[in-house]
């Protein structure tokens, strides 16, 4: 027999278990007298347990063997795992390459002696190692020893181990901190640019920074209600401290109570996550074409809003000179001409402001905001296009709407998008006839918008109405409603379109409860 790591008679290790191990699993004490050995020793040396049991580690290697491993066992007496490939002496006079690996065990008293594992590397270990190393996974091979003490004392005294873990993250802090790496492969060492020596022994916290927790913890929630295993999306540190985007990969033991060697895949999908980051800011750069394009066409709705603020301006500044150039001057209705100069002035610079926020080219930004205020404000924008192609607006709103949590900007270019779209689609539509209704109410787990119109409807056209580059009018981009559908989704929210009873088109927009806040208004 010879050096190996792993487990020992006792509550958690059964003899049944390790005999059945195609491995030499033994135990030494703090002399190197071998005090337990499973039943493989019996095929690799042709001796039985029994007859090994009580001698020295000399005795099984040969002096020169067991002097090549006293580094190791200086090692692992100072309480390092400790993992090497070395030869083992086989039963038939010949000598056979063993992976070894040695775990130190500790009481009361200090060092009480190491668990030893070797595994045959000329048949079953090489052909492990084949795949371990071979395959385009990460792995990492971790021990659970410890992490599962902490989870017995927590029971011993009572406490709710699964509502513990839940609620505070810093437990699997201190998990990851006691969890050894026994092994990782060669992947693993390159995705993290380390080397297998020097990591081997190393807490697996290690590699897990503290904004990611939470992946880590969900993982030890899954193994703690029993499940197979678990798979997530999560970040890992690599030595030289970047970061890397992962799939993490967990299967747990069958049978948890006698196995504690855990394997943890982890898949590279930095590529992949940095494709999407490109992808969203592609979709954020053609919204904002989308938006200025837009506000060309309201251009001159625009123009006429300001010109109303800063006519009414110079109208009341003219009165107010001619209250105080009066023989006797009229202060108040000079003071009352100024205050309206200033109404209009914070009119004007409000309908600028809208007006450059929606031109602005920046990342989204969420705030609470009033749903029918910003609906009012839309219509108002959309106001002297509407009325110029003959179309009425009316408002419904519902009272006591949550406030909402989103980008009102992003928000405000689908009402205008939608308002704007249903005045044009009426334009053939005699005077009188284009109408366009807006509603807000609350409806399950969300709030809706709606907005409908009397025009000729989209017949058969539902479904490809929010498909890119796809539309009806003769010199239409195709870009406005797919635009609209990806704002509304990136919210968590939906957008439908169906026919209007009555004819003509409605368009309802739904976003859930989960980006409101309940404060009422």
């Amino acid at each position: 027999m010879d050096d190996v790591a792993a487990t020992t008679p006792g509550p958690d290790y059964g003899q049944s278990t390790t005999d059945a191990v195609p491995a030499l699993i033994s135990f030494f004490d703090a002399d190197h007298i071998c005090r337990y050995a499973n039943d493989h020793h019996l095929r690799w040396y042709g001796r039985s347990p029994e007859g090994l049991v009580g001698m020295h580690m000399r005795d099984f290697l040969g002096e020169d063997a067991y002097l090549e491993r006293l580094p190791h066992l200086e090692r692992v007496a100072a309480g390092e795992q400790v993992s090497f490939e070395a030869s083992v002496p086989y039963r038939d006079g010949g000598w056979r390459d063993g992976a070894i690996r040695y775990v130190p065990r500790f009481g009361p008293a200090g060092f009480e002696g190491f668990h030893t594992l070797v595994f045959d590397r000329s048949r079953d270990q090489h052909r492990f190692r084949s795949v371990f190393d071979g395959t385009a996974v990460g792995f990492w091979e971790i021990d659970l020893s410890n992490m599962r003490a902490m989870l017995a004392q927590m029971t011993e005294e009572g406490r709710d181990v699964l509502a513990h873990v839940e609620a505070d993250l810093s437990f699997v802090r201190q998990a990851l901190a006691v969890t050894p790496v026994l092994d990782l492969n060669e992947k693993a060492c390159r995705m993290l640019a380390v080397e297998r020596g020097s990591s081997i022994g190393r807490p697996l916290g290690d590699w897990c920074p503290d904004e990611h927790l939470d992946a880590w913890n969900r993982n030890l929630l899954a193994y703690l209600r029993g499940e197979e295993s678990y798979e997530t999306e999560t970040v890992v540190r690599r030595q030289d401290g970047s970061t890397l985007d992962v799939l993490l990969s967990c299967a747990f033991p069958n049978t948890p109570s006698q196995q504690v060697i855990v394997v943890v895949g982890m898949v590279d999908i930095s590529e992949r996550v940095a494709r999407e980051r490109e992808l969203a800011k592609a979709q954020a750069d053609l919204a904002h074409a989308a938006r200025v394009a837009t506000l060309g066409e309201l251009m001159a709705s625009i123009a006429h809003e300001v010109n109303q603020p800063l006519s009414a301006v110079v109208a009341n500044g003219n009165a107010a000179l001619r209250w105080l150039n009066r023989p006797e001057h009229e202060i108040e209705e000079a003071r009352s001409a100024i205050n309206r100069i200033m109404s209009e002035a914070t009119r004007a610079s409000e309908i600028i402001a809208r007006t450059r926020q929606m031109a602005v080219k920046g990342t989204s930004s969420r705030t609470d905001f009033c749903v029918n205020q910003m609906i009012e404000e839309a219509v108002e924008i959309t106001r002297r296009q509407t009325a110029a192609l003959g179309a009425t607006i009316s408002l419904s709103p519902a009272p006591g709407m949550p406030l909402l949590h989103a980008d009102r900007i992003q928000l405000q270019q689908i009402m205008i998008n939608l308002i704007v779209n249903a005045a044009q689609a009426m334009h053939e539509q005699p005077e009188g006839a284009r109408r366009i209704a807006i509603a807000s109410y609350a409806c399950e787990a969300g709030l809706m918008i709606e907005v409908a119109d009397t025009g000729p409807g989209i017949g058969d056209k539902a479904h490809r109405i929010f498909d890119a580059f796809f539309t009806t009018k003769p010199d239409g981009m195709g870009m406005g409603l797919s635009v609209v559908k990806g704002i509304v989704e990136a919210h968590g929210g939906s957008i439908r379109a169906a026919p209007r009873i009555g004819g003509g088109t409605l368009f309802q927009v739904k976003l859930p409860y989960a980006a409101t806040r309940i404060t009422r208004r």
